[in-house]
């Protein structure tokens, strides 16, 4: 397995998690002729879902950002056949994103990734910065203090148990305790409408809405870099996802289970 395998592209093609995300820039309302900025965008799925709600309106935009060079080059390869003259890819952090975009837009959309950014304050800071009067910031997130629902907690107990044993016994590994990833330091909803609040922004919405995950959803984050060392810290990626991957589908086939409910949070503020 290469290194460019644990990446979230997997994930982020999952049906139920491209509807995730369709149903947060519904929220947005984003109108053709709208210039949209899809930050931290990846692969550029999201940005995909942009360009629809644009309906190749000539004066639209939608600037695609990342901070993975390898990400943004596949994203260019998914866009090329699509509204390619409507789309902007910038290489960059979201902490200095009015410094990568000096215009001001419409929309600041960031599927999924606020959780992973050390910086959330100064991130915030820099969407208010770009953002026209009335303009809107959404985020999503399922690595929050509140994204398993109760029922869940003896699936996931299972599931790493499980995970932990086939590294010993196959592999003859260890976890390394140490410290966390950023997405495993998860914050309340509370605190992000908080967070959003103290910068400056409205609260229009915010919600937790609970989704069936599938085997296919749960196999596809376990080859996540990001996901395999929160979950076994310290062990060798390939080791891990391997381990992830043969527990979960174990896990599963004993529990008889179909799907296993993930809450989502989606938060939508306007700059005043």
């Amino acid at each position: 397995m290469t290194r460019k395998s644990f990446s979230f592209t997997c994930f982020a093609e999952q049906p139920f998690y491209r509807a995730v995300n369709a149903g947060l820039i519904d929220v947005c309302a984003i109108k053709p002729g709208q210039h949209v900025i899809d930050l931290a965008c990846g692969t550029g799925a999201i940005t995909q879902l942009i360009l629809q709600k644009l309906q190749g309106m000539r004066d639209s935009l939608v600037i695609a950002i990342d901070s993975s060079a390898e990400a943004l080059q596949q994203a260019r390869a998914k866009l090329a056949v699509t509204q390619a003259n409507m789309v902007r890819l910038i290489e960059g952090r979201a902490e200095q994103l009015s410094v990568l975009v000096r215009e001001k837009v419409d929309a600041v959309v960031l599927c999924n990734a606020i959780h992973m950014m050390t910086e959330k304050e100064i991130v915030t800071q820099e969407a208010l910065k770009v953002l026209r009067p009335g303009g809107i910031f959404a985020f999503n997130t399922t690595f929050f203090a509140g994204a398993e629902p109760p029922e869940t907690v003896t699936f996931y107990r299972k599931w790493m148990f499980r995970a932990i044993r086939i590294l010993r016994d196959q592999y003859q590994l260890a976890l390394r305790k140490g410290d966390k990833v950023e997405s495993r330091r998860q914050l309340t909803a509370q605190a992000y409408v908080k967070l959003l609040e103290t910068q400056g922004f409205t609260l229009r919405e915010e919600h937790i809405d609970p989704v069936a995950v599938p085997l296919e959803g749960w196999l596809g984050i376990s080859q996540f870099q990001d996901f395999i060392e929160g979950a076994l810290p310290g062990v060798p990626l390939e080791a891990g996802c391997q381990a992830l991957q043969q527990a979960i589908t174990q896990v599963m086939d004993e529990l008889k289970l179909q799907a296993v409910p993930r809450n989502w949070l989606s938060i939508v503020a306007a700059r005043p």
